[in-house]
């Protein structure tokens, strides 16, 4: 059946007009006739409706978010199905999305987008599992009563997706918005993560100050190929433009997380300098040329003759320890900044989000950089960071052997009925296959004192 106004859908709500089509759904505003009230209807597979399995599925990933209380997320009030067809019942913006204002917000408006929607990002992003948007875009922030931005069309996962999209009609069948997806999402491996969803919110904000999104209709693909960022044009302030430029990072793992970038876009909107946790300070950055100067000094205030030689020699030694404790400062630095993001990948894999495997494989690539880091300390320094190290790199691999033991099994589970399923699970065993040794545990996989634990990492203290 075809959706048509002036209808009655599901015995309940009279369609009134259509108010957006996407790729897997229409929305329209609604009378529900019980309470008498304007709703926002939003029909999935509208056109054909799902099999017994894809409304289940739908069902399930609704019950992830039914829970979504925060005032930056649009939650649905009800879910139900009618001939077929899930549907969402959604309070009924009378503002409508921030889609009729691009190119036409100021600097303030700017910061409040970043601020409310970094502010539910963090909220879905915290949930356990994460939820992932993977489509943040103008049409899908709302504009509520009293000025607050919210997001919608959140809790549609990949396997939702990849449900609606085999029952879509040639239609309802387009590729989705690339002007807003982030260049990782080309690869090979294109597994939603939560820096996805920043890149789209620093698209978005683009878009609405310039009136176009930062690659146009391509998104991160030309991106991916090595086009760089185009400056912010406008009055605009430094702050401003360096915040969005780091949200459009090319390197995902470079992106301010949906915390980070609440906190920067409130600072900024208190009227505060942002201190943005990748960058040095004044003293970081100037620390050996004070250090050498005060060490000057002190020789020029020592006297002349043996004093001044013994104290030279004394201060040349001083300025050689210095050097070498300013130098494993600066690495030991590096690896605890390395260590924080293991421990959050090692978290964010433990929730067993969808493709929970990528943040163990993140996890391992970034030990290795670790590792390499502390072979890099000076005069014998560095063997219990590197043993601490090496203790994790052998936790983290063996959950990833186990990801890619669980991956071939289902390969082989689905290889007859859904060869598309099976060939995907087989790629992203070979992604992990490609870092770790799989046969140095598949041979020691059926010994009982095969146990392995993640060791928590402790900060290792730094001289300041």
């Amino acid at each position: 059946m075809i959706m048509e106004g002036n209808n009655l859908f599901h015995d309940r709500f009279f369609l009134e007009r259509l108010l957006g089509r996407g790729n897997f759904s229409e929305v329209w505003l609604a009378k529900d006739t019980k309470t008498d009230i304007p709703v926002a209807l939003k029909i999935y597979a509208p056109a054909t409706g799902l099999d017994d399995q894809g409304l289940n599925v739908f069902a399930r990933e609704f019950s992830l978010v039914v829970n979504a209380n925060h005032k930056n997320l649009l939650k649905p009030l009800y879910y139900d199905s009618c001939d077929r067809k899930p549907y969402l019942v959604l309070p009924f913006c009378q503002n409508g999305s921030i889609l009729k204002d691009v190119g036409q917000f100021s600097e303030e408006q700017a910061w409040r987008l970043l601020r409310d929607v970094a502010s539910g990002l963090a909220w879905l992003h915290g949930m356990n599992p994460p939820v992932i948007h993977q489509d943040i875009k103008p049409d899908n922030v709302m504009v509520a009563e009293n000025g607050d931005f919210m997001i919608t069309d959140f809790g549609v996962s990949t396997h939702l997706k990849s449900t609606l999209r085999k029952s879509m009609s040639v239609a309802f069948s387009s590729a989705g918005t690339i002007a807003y997806m982030a260049p990782e999402r080309f690869g090979k491996d294109n597994t939603p993560i939560m820096a996805n969803d920043i890149y789209s919110l620093g698209a978005t904000t683009f878009e609405m100050l310039t009136g176009n999104p930062p690659f146009g209709d391509d998104g991160g693909l030309v991106q991916k190929k090595g086009a760089e960022v185009p400056d912010l044009k406008g009055d605009y302030s430094d702050q401003l433009k360096k915040v969005i430029a780091k949200c459009l990072k090319t390197n995902p793992w470079e992106r301010p997380t949906a915390e980070q970038l609440e906190k920067y876009a409130e600072t900024a909107l208190s009227g505060g300098r942002i201190q943005f946790v990748d960058e040095k300070t004044f003293f970081q950055k100037h620390k050996w040329t004070i250090v050498a100067g005060l060490s000057a000094i002190i020789i020029g205030c020592c006297g002349a003759g043996y004093w001044v030689k013994e104290h030279y020699r004394k201060m040349a030694e001083i300025e050689r320890q210095i050097s070498i404790s300013l130098h494993n400062d600066s690495i030991m630095k590096q690896i605890f900044s390395s260590e924080g993001i293991i421990t959050q990948q090692i978290h964010t894999g433990d929730k067993h989000e969808e493709g929970y495997e990528v943040a163990y494989i993140n996890a391992y690539d970034e030990l290795a950089m670790a590792l390499s880091l502390a072979g890099q300390l000076m005069e014998g320094a560095g063997k219990e960071e590197t043993d601490h190290l090496l203790a994790v790199k052998d936790s983290v691999e063996y959950k990833l052997y186990q990801a890619y033991s669980n991956f071939m099994d289902k390969s082989v589970l689905f290889e007859k009925d859904e060869p598309d399923v099976s060939e995907e699970f087989k790629e992203r065993a070979s992604n992990i296959s490609n870092r770790i040794d799989v046969s140095k545990y598949s041979k020691l996989h059926n010994k009982t004192d095969m146990q392995f634990e993640v060791e928590e990492l402790t900060p290792i203290p730094i001289q300041q």
